[in-house]
């Protein structure tokens, strides 16, 4: 998945963070772009995709990146509950 790797769910409300597989979730939102899937497909490589990794987009979730802590996302942010979540220790935190 494009986004939080090890978290599928938030741990909180329990709302799905997975979405569509990328190249069908670029054919259904974008299909005068992707007409095809074979087309959606390529365009998925821009986000990770491979057909072996299977990555999906992130719903319901925001990634958070701090910029004095780290380089990339640190925490995830539900968009259900607006519970926040330590990337790397998957534990519900206050907001930074």
């Amino acid at each position: 998945m494009a986004c939080c790797k090890e978290h599928t769910e938030c741990p909180s409300c329990h709302i799905t963070w997975l979405g569509d597989e990328i190249p069908e979730g670029l054919h259904r939102l974008n299909p005068s772009y992707y007409p095809t899937m074979e087309r959606a497909r390529e365009g998925a490589a821009s986000f990770g995709w491979t057909p072996e990794n299977h990555r999906r987009f992130g719903i319901n979730v925001i990634g958070i990146e701090i910029p004095e802590k780290y380089d990339g996302v640190s925490y995830w942010r539900c968009q259900a509950c607006n519970v926040w979540v330590d990337r790397f220790t998957g534990e519900i935190v206050d907001a930074p």
